[in-house]
């Protein structure tokens, strides 16, 4: 089984599926890998949510949700945008005389490969920070569920980031490629800060 832009929408596939095709295949990567996991991260800061919101109804609480949802629609297509994105980079790593069209064409597809990674872990930084929110208006019994989700979304935020650092060094200039790495560090900086943040208030 092939997952890639041709294969259609990678939510389609079962979970079983995608997990194998991860283990065999080149495509989907670390990328789309990390979507999945954010997304399913994300679900379960919104479990907490909607379970705490059962008992006691919030207008705070459901504002929260409504945000979360919001995020779990936008990155979900991020898994199948990450995989044309390398596939469209690899394509055009391969082919042809190392000459001026092939550089633009690398440089170009370099760019999406970028920035689609940083699309991705920047919703993961607003997930973060809406677990952060959340985590006054989650029930104590849900607790738990919210923080693997929010640690599930800052290891996945730290994945994508990955193909930040492999990739910026194709970019077309030293200015992008300095751009494309201070983004990179500070989402990665504020990502350990709010899931220190979200830890230590979960442990009191």
């Amino acid at each position: 089984m092939t997952m890639t832009k041709q294969g259609g929408d990678l939510w389609q596939h079962r979970l079983s599926d995608f997990r194998d095709t991860v283990a065999r295949a080149p495509m989907p990567g670390c990328g789309a890998t990390a979507v999945v996991s954010a997304d399913l991260g994300l679900a379960l800061v919104l479990k907490g949510l909607n379970l705490s919101q059962q008992h006691d109804t919030s207008a705070t609480r459901q504002a929260l949700i409504e945000e979360g949802e919001s995020l779990k629609t936008r990155l979900a297509p991020l898994a199948d945008e990450d995989i044309a994105a390398f596939e469209a980079f690899m394509a055009a790593a391969g082919g042809g005389e190392n000459d001026a069209g092939r550089q633009d064409a690398l440089h170009e597809a370099a760019k999406n490969a970028v920035e689609v990674p940083l699309k991705t872990a920047r919703l993961c930084d607003a997930a973060l920070a809406l677990a952060h929110q959340a985590s006054d208006h989650i029930e104590a019994q849900f607790l738990s569920d919210a923080v693997a989700g929010a640690r599930l979304i800052h290891a996945a935020l730290h994945g994508v980031l990955l193909n930040v650092s492999a990739n910026a060094e194709q970019l077309g200039s030293d200015i992008e490629r300095d751009r494309a790495l201070h983004a990179r560090d500070g989402l990665a900086h504020r990502a350990d800060a709010l899931l220190a943040t979200i830890t230590a208030a979960a442990s009191d």
